[in-house]
């Protein structure tokens, strides 16, 4: 009886594992890098290089008020024995606040620049999740996984990146910074 109940069991194994690897030959299976599209994606470029010149548009701002403060510092360490108390009150009030405001700055550009690239991953992503859904109804895929760094393998042949990018290109064909402004 032992040896009954061993033999069904090992059979339905072998049978579940046959068809397990059947099914897993029928099913297609790809793998899509969605940043890798963003930053090959004409469009994706433009947009990045938008927030970029944001960015560095931020980061001069930054410079020149922090060049200013440490201008009212020195000035203010230079004569700082010459000051009576009220001017040297006045002084401290003033480089103060004015560090306040750069801090402010600092964390407003960053909001910003948060908000801003958080806006343009959410627009791309749509686009290529849109592209996605079609190119695997298209071409017979059962599933498309994204790609990450916790894959350690993936085979190339898996790997639709490129034509996801292609076809977002084609879709989305993008205006050049100085004609959308």
């Amino acid at each position: 009886m032992r040896k009954l109940i061993m033999s069904a069991f090992i059979g339905s194994m072998t049978t579940g594992a046959f068809v397990a690897a059947s099914l897993a030959q029928e099913t297609k299976i790809g793998f899509v890098n969605t940043l890798e599209v963003l930053y090959a994606t004409e469009e994706g470029k433009r947009d990045l290089e938008q927030l970029n010149q944001f960015a560095a548009q931020k980061q001069q701002e930054i410079g020149t008020q922090s060049s200013e403060l440490q201008k009212l510092r020195d000035q203010y360490l230079t004569q700082q024995a010459t000051l009576n108390s009220s001017a040297r009150a006045q002084s401290e009030r003033t480089i103060t606040e004015k560090e306040r405001d750069l801090q402010r700055l600092q964390e407003d550009i960053e909001l910003e620049y948060n908000q801003r690239r958080d806006e343009l991953l959410a627009r791309a992503s749509e686009k290529i999740q849109v592209i996605i859904n079609e190119y695997a109804k298209l071409n017979g895929f059962g599933a498309i996984f994204l790609r990450n760094e916790g894959q350690t393998y993936v085979d190339l042949l898996l790997d639709i990146t490129e034509d996801v990018t292609r076809i977002y290109n084609e879709r989305y064909p993008a205006v050049s910074i100085s004609a959308s402004q």
